[in-house]
């Protein structure tokens, strides 16, 4: 997406799991959430609450949105970061430790199916169809996260690195055609991992976080702000992530998805995690960006 970025800091401590309850309270009783979960080991859902409707999602990136609905999706946004808790059940996450910028090829097809089982279930309740993990769009995501490296930027700039994103476009067997791929945040900073390092249940819950981030309102903050109207203040990633941008029909009815993640040289906190989507009008060589390799 272009001019948006996702910047965040949370402290992780403040959301603890036992006995497969996972409680968030915040010293003033702002936000208070309690949820059990039994049947399944890791939170894959992402809930859109009443209110977050494709109509005003398509309307606000339009820039056509009354003031009334505008309030009613922001209100809705609101409810989506404090009712869409993550847990995780499998110990083994809890002591597996993770180089986000040099993961062993498992760590990077588990991140990745993760993620995209977050953004799929949300598409899944817009009636949309599932974007499809690919290693040709993996392969790509790491040439972006290089790009990035290499040249020392970061999801913390006023923008998204578009000439390194053009030229792992074209190494991918892309079109040419500017920003119309990545989807990019920050891992939130905190007093536990403040590095690439950090254990897979931690990572997990960052990308949870992440994701709720871009579909509701662009969020930025703790969970302390999470009443406050004015952390929600952009929406074309859940424009993106939704297929929900064109009023005429254009938006890709799927993608091809790879997620990476990049560190800056000059400063170890700042992760970037790039989110590439590649809708199939924007391939270039068949040969080079693989549609079969699905996995």
């Amino acid at each position: 997406m272009k001019n948006v970025k996702l910047l965040s800091k949370i402290s992780i401590a403040a959301l603890l799991t036992v006995g497969g309850v996972a409680t968030v309270n915040q010293v003033n009783n702002s936000v208070k959430t309690e949820t059990v979960h039994a049947a399944t080991t890791e939170q894959t859902r992402i809930t859109l609450p009443a209110g977050y409707t494709a109509r005003r999602i398509l309307n606000v990136n339009n820039n056509r949105i009354s003031n009334a609905d505008k309030r009613a999706l922001v209100q809705a946004s609101q409810q989506g970061m404090k009712q869409n808790t993550f847990y995780d059940n499998n110990a083994k996450d809890k002591t597996t430790m993770v180089n986000t910028t040099n993961m062993t090829w498992s760590q990077k097809v588990e991140i990745n199916r993760y993620a995209l089982s977050l953004i799929n279930s949300a598409r899944s309740q817009m009636g949309k169809k599932a974007w499809v993990l690919n290693t040709s769009a993996m392969a790509f995501a790491d040439r972006v996260a290089k790009e990035y490296t290499n040249n020392n930027k970061s999801d913390w700039d006023a923008d998204h690195y578009v000439p390194g994103i053009t030229r792992a476009a074209v190494a991918s067997g892309l079109k040419n055609a500017g920003q119309v791929y990545e989807d990019e945040s920050g891992l939130p900073i905190t007093s536990q991992f403040n590095g690439s390092v950090r254990s897979m249940y931690a990572l997990k819950e960052q990308i949870y976080f992440n994701v709720k981030q871009m579909l509701f309102g662009g969020f930025y903050g703790s969970m302390t702000n999470f009443n406050d109207a004015s952390h929600y203040t952009e929406w074309q990633h859940a424009g993106d992530l939704l297929g929900l941008r064109s009023l005429r029909g254009a938006d890709a009815p799927t993608k091809y998805f790879g997620l990476s993640f990049s560190g800056l040289k000059t400063n170890k906190s700042r992760i970037s995690v790039h989110f590439m989507g590649v809708a199939d009008r924007y391939i270039a060589n068949r040969r080079v960006f693989n549609t079969k390799a699905n996995i």
